[in-house]
């Protein structure tokens, strides 16, 4: 709808002009009325309408002084005056002022239709003109930056056009965004999750966004500092949820000219690359890199007994030590200098070998042998190591499940399942050995000797465990001890500085900042 407001110092007049046409009805809607000049321009700033239709005489501001100016306030602003026959001539002195054109009192219903239509054209067309000039401009500073991301590019940028396109700054950055798809043609997923890169990086401010191949890139204004990386990477996967697509992003160094852009782009691109090794659900940068492989544990492990130590994990359904070992079998891998495709081979066979053995224990894994068998060709369409983690750790997790049905240690196991997926209940030794038929002192014995742990103290470590990781998602600590099944938050903070060496909330403040 186009707003208008109609100024007028007589209030007859001025109601009466309000109500004398239905503008609704002719795509316009009067927003407000104003007595005379003052108040048109205050209520101008209120509600920034698109025709005013002003009284060319008033008392204090005439209509010439108001349209004077509104001018000053919007160059494009559209006005039609109203005149009485006396002021005739003054109100051709308006047309001066690039008024759209006068009524005379009393007004004719037809011509100001008449004025409405040719007004109403005139705004669409000023719409569909700025539109244009926008995209042309956008188009034009697109092109642009892909021209500084190539080193070999023969033309060199120009600070002129630099600064026609308002890309004159102090420093830039490269963050990119590579997209994990299936079909790379897939227009739509890009188109969605380059209109979100816009709403985030753009809209705001912060640099302007820009497509190359398959990638998102955004050229940043201001440089992503480190404790803004997290958060940023946050909004990019919210983003990538929403447009059901998996990704990595990567930050190229802060550089300070036009030429060097392409350093930046180019140190964005090559992390990219090493997206499986080093994607682990954070921005990349070269700093969080290096942080990375300082803090890897040593890779000196022998893989081929960890199939056996493994399965042991799973048939005595250890998950913490199982997730470990997991983890330190990748960690060897790397340090070995292996390939993505490589290393998920190995860790297929892995699992292979795993679930031949489970299979001769157990009649339920027999059953799931088709389920167990497409878990591991998932393993080959995962984008990072941690995802082959994830994976792995799911495929064992379900294979403790199977087993806990069948062979040695039956009860140890489903004690330990329902430890896993019940840590937050009041779970008590007492009522399990009731489930059981046994006396709750032989059931803490069979738990200990299998397990090496007495029953609470493996449920208190579950617990904090879990508790580590809500405090490193941000949740505060009465949440998280209620959460975990601790009803008092002074035990909580007792239990996690026993097994943790230090208090909940200063955990929560060095996760935060790490």
């Amino acid at each position: 709808m186009i707003k208008v407001l109609i100024v007028d110092d007589e209030p007859k007049l001025r109601e009466g002009l309000r109500t004398f046409i239905d503008w609704f009805a002719h795509g316009y809607i009067v927003v407000d009325t104003a007595a005379n000049g003052n108040e048109a321009l205050e209520k101008y700033k209120i509600y920034r309408p698109d025709l005013v239709i002003a009284d060319i005489r008033m008392p204090g501001m005439d209509g010439l002084q108001l349209i004077q100016q509104l001018r000053v306030l919007d160059p494009m602003l559209h006005v039609l005056i109203l005149s009485g026959y006396a002021d005739f001539d003054y109100a051709k002195k308006a047309i001066t002022h690039r008024t759209d054109g006068y009524l005379l009192k009393p007004v004719d219903e037809e011509e100001l239709i008449d004025y409405l239509q040719k007004i109403k054209q005139q705004i669409s067309d000023e719409k569909i003109a700025e539109l244009w000039q926008h995209t042309t401009r956008e188009w034009g500073r697109e092109v642009f930056i892909r021209s500084l991301l190539n080193e070999n590019e023969e033309e060199k940028p120009t600070l002129d056009k630099a600064e026609e396109l308002g890309l004159l700054w102090k420093s830039y950055q490269v963050l990119l965004i590579n997209l994990h798809m299936e079909d790379d043609s897939d227009t739509e997923i890009t188109a969605r999750m380059r209109k979100k890169a816009v709403e985030l990086f753009e809209q705001i401010g912060r640099g302007y966004v820009f497509s190359y191949h398959t990638q998102i890139g955004i050229l940043l204004k201001t440089p992503i500092l480190g404790v803004e990386m997290e958060e940023t990477y946050n909004k990019i996967r919210e983003a990538g949820i929403g447009a059901g697509v998996d990704f990595t992003a990567a930050l190229g160094p802060k550089v300070f000219n036009l030429e060097e852009v392409c350093r930046s782009y180019a140190a964005a691109r090559e992390l990219n690359k090493n997206h499986f090794f080093h994607g682990n659900g954070k921005l990349l940068s070269l700093e969080t890199v290096q942080e990375g492989q300082a803090t890897k544990e040593s890779g000196e492990w022998p893989t081929e007994p960890l199939h056996e130590q493994l399965y042991y994990t799973v048939e005595v359904g250890n998950r913490e030590t199982m997730r470990s070992l997991v983890r330190r079998t990748g960690q060897s891998l790397v340090s070995d200098g292996l390939s993505e495709g490589e290393i998920k081979r190995r860790f297929v066979e892995m699992l292979a070998s795993i679930l031949g053995k489970g299979l001769q224990q157990s009649p339920e894994l027999q059953s799931r042998s088709k389920e167990f068998s497409d878990y591991l060709s998932e393993i080959h369409k995962v984008w990072t190591l941690e995802g082959v983690y994830e994976k792995t750790e799911f495929f064992l997790e379900q294979m403790m499940s199977g087993l806990g049905e069948g062979g040695k240690h039956r009860e140890v196991k489903i004690m330990l399942d329902l430890i896993h997926r019940n840590f937050s209940d009041n779970l008590k030794l007492e009522t399990l050995s009731g489930i059981f038929n046994y006396n709750s002192a032989y059931l803490g014995k069979l738990f200990k000797n299998a397990t090496g742990e007495y029953f609470n103290t493996y449920l208190d470590k579950v617990r904090i465990e879990k508790a580590k990781s809500l405090l490193e998602e941000g949740l505060k600590v009465y949440q998280v001890a209620e959460k975990v099944g601790y009803t008092n938050v002074d035990y909580f903070h007792s239990k996690f500085r026993k097994y943790v060496g230090t208090s909940p909330s200063a955990y929560r403040k060095t996760a935060n900042h790490a």
